[in-house]
């Protein structure tokens, strides 16, 4: 009985993270990683998303403080030889760029 319980508990903390804490829109996240290579364009165009295209350095949190610079978000690139690119979005911009990148993509 007490494993259920703790199981319930650990399911319940994770959903909560997932749909409530976790940065980032899943609508968005599932247009990206059908179409990488459109929303790569599209966060070099936009200046709320700053792209490492070579891997974080190691001072990228001296640079991109937590609170101001979610991320980083990993996204494979066809276009660059599927080099996996290090995304983070400036808050609260990046939100906003998030939901004009879906509603954009949703209406096409």
């Amino acid at each position: 009985m007490w494993i259920f319980i703790v199981s319930a508990i650990v399911v319940l903390g994770f959903l909560y993270w997932f749909f409530i804490l976790r940065p980032g829109r899943i609508d968005f996240w599932s247009i990206a990683a059908k179409d990488p290579n459109s929303v790569y364009d599209y966060f070099k165009a936009n200046n709320c998303w700053i792209i490492f295209e070579d891997g974080l350095p190691k001072d990228y949190r001296i640079k991109l403080p937590e609170g101001e610079w979610d991320g980083p978000y990993r996204l494979v690139i066809p276009k660059l030889g599927n080099k996996m690119i290090y995304v983070f979005g400036k808050e609260p911009d990046y939100r906003n760029s998030q939901k004009a990148f879906v509603n954009k993509n949703s209406n096409s």
